[in-house]
């Protein structure tokens, strides 16, 4: 009941973007540099739950400069070889009680925690903000997208949603708002659907091929008290609490 709840089953077939005929890069790919990795280890809660690996990320924070001169090396090979390590892809979902809700008898009570190999999370930071960079700076996504985009948050998206109003409200005119509410966004997404519309948009194709190659052949753990279940398939989807996850969505 729970496998079905986080991942539901898909009502509409993925896209043939073999076929498609995709326009020129608007920008250059580059290498993730040492610099990235620094900042983005840097960034990390270092008591946070390791994923399957079972590396916590204070090991990262204290070792950064022993182990990023290694990172790098390997972080290009994943690029250069078009190979994403297998033990990178799996993943432990860690089944949680809704404290606040009182029928624990139906699985929608539970809320889902993805704990996500080290590793890959550190790379995945740093692609995450080279996309995010240039989607702003080439204009790739609209204007008014708030959401894993910097120095844009909840507020902001608020003020703007007021000063719509007031707007229209001084011109004489009546507003009609509709409000969705995404129920299991991340697991819904259909994989070539992200990757092709970066590809129309003039995303580099060294960026969206290491991210096929990063989604495909995925397996994920279910954890519920004492019960671990058999590794479990994952053929659609991107990785909650993966960096790279909201910038994929919104594209």
């Amino acid at each position: 009941m729970l496998q079905t709840t986080f991942l539901p089953k898909l009502t509409h077939s993925e896209l043939n973007s073999l076929l498609m005929d995709y326009p020129r890069p608007r920008f250059d790919f580059n290498p993730v540099t040492n610099d990235q990795i620094h900042q983005a280890i840097s960034k990390l809660g270092p008591h946070k739950a390791p994923g399957q690996d079972s590396i916590p990320n204070a090991m990262l924070v204290q070792c950064t400069d022993l182990l990023v001169p290694h990172l790098g090396p390997i972080y290009h090979a994943t690029f250069k070889l078009g190979v994403y390590p297998d033990c990178w892809k799996d993943s432990v979902m860690i089944v949680l009680i809704n404290p606040a809700k009182l029928d624990h008898m139906a699985p929608n009570t539970y809320q889902p925690i993805a704990l996500l190999n080290t590793m890959a999370k550190v790379l995945s930071t740093c692609i995450a903000e080279d996309l995010v960079h240039v989607a702003k700076i080439q204009n790739l996504l609209p204007s008014n997208h708030f959401s894993c985009c910097p120095g844009r948050t909840t507020s902001d998206s608020l003020h703007y949603v007021t000063m719509f109003i007031k707007n229209a409200w001084r011109k004489k005119e009546v507003i009609s708002a509709l409000f969705l509410d995404i129920k299991g966004a991340f697991p819904n997404v259909v994989l070539n659907q992200p990757i092709h519309t970066m590809r129309m948009w003039g995303v580099p194709s060294q960026y969206t091929d290491w991210i096929a190659c990063k989604v495909s052949g995925r397996w994920m753990t279910l954890k519920f008290n004492s019960y671990e279940s058999e590794p479990l398939s994952m053929t659609k989807g991107i990785d909650q609490g993966c960096p790279l996850s909201g910038i994929a969505y919104q594209f």
